[in-house]
């Protein structure tokens, strides 16, 4: 379960400073406007508008105002039982801290919170706990997606360095898949979540970047540049190559100007 110590809100004091020393208690905090620099642990952590921090207890804590006062809320909490094996996610690395994407909803339920905290009415603590179940509900989610997309990164920059690396092979799907230890359709998505194309339009493309340059800069014929990219037939290599780059091999050998579209990005 979960036990409310205090809630705050700190708005814009000046020469706001809290010294070094150890919380007894876990912390929740979200800005709503301003800058707090916080220096937990070995790190040095920026709290703008709009982020949300995770502190847990026995942490070594110290902050202060940026240049400017700042707002925030803060909620002091403990945590007992299955609701504090909840929270290992936001502990992993000593603390947790994420931009919130529904940051107007997350900023009332934390002045609801406030209000219920300082009015105590009958009901009050289960509403409070309520309020803050669901706003780490949500930090819980988020960090569970930043792990995944750490995931993505990693698994793309294999991918593509492993293509980079064996242009000159006939590289297939499944070659890729067995690469990562997925499966094709798990690569395919993978390409067009990260990249918004499909894994053989990108190894042709880097291909075809490959070929362009041979034809501008080395003395190899087009039947040999299309052998050594491994492309099975010099007509495919062909249709390929006016695919992507709208010319026919011959006319770039012979000079004509051509600008490549660059290779996409991750998170285009």
């Amino acid at each position: 379960m979960l036990s409310i110590k205090s809630v705050l809100y700190d708005d814009r004091i000046e020469k706001w400073k809290i010294e070094p020393k150890k919380v007894h208690h876990h912390i929740l905090i979200y800005v709503t406007s301003g800058t707090v620099i916080y220096e937990l642990l070995d790190q040095v952590v920026e709290l703008r508008q709009g982020e949300a921090l995770f502190i847990p207890s026995g942490t070594s804590r110290s902050c202060h105002n940026d240049k400017d006062p700042h707002q925030k809320y803060s909620a002091h909490f403990t945590s007992s039982g299955h609701a504090d094996t909840l929270l290992d996610p936001l502990r992993e690395n000593g603390c947790f801290t994420c931009k919130i994407h529904n940051g107007n909803y997350f900023k009332q339920r934390f002045s609801t919170l406030l209000l219920q905290w300082f009015n105590r009415t009958p009901g009050f603590e289960l509403i409070c706990e309520g309020i803050l179940s669901e706003m780490l509900g949500w930090m819980i989610q988020d960090s569970h997606k930043q792990r995944s997309s750490a995931i993505k990164l990693d698994l793309m920059t294999r991918l593509q360095n492993y293509i980079v690396h064996n242009h000159c092979k006939a590289i297939r799907l499944s070659d890729l898949a067995d690469y990562i230890e997925r499966s094709p359709n798990h690569v395919t998505k993978l390409f067009k979540e990260t990249l918004g194309q499909t894994p053989i339009d990108y190894i042709h493309q880097v291909k075809i970047s490959v070929a362009c340059e041979l034809l501008k800069n080395s003395k190899m014929t087009i039947a040999e540049i299309s052998d050594h990219l491994g492309y099975c037939e010099q007509s495919h290599f062909h249709r390929v190559f006016k695919k992507v780059t709208g010319l026919v091999p011959l006319a770039v050998q012979k000079g004509q100007p051509i600008t490549l579209l660059p290779l996409p990005k991750i998170g285009r």
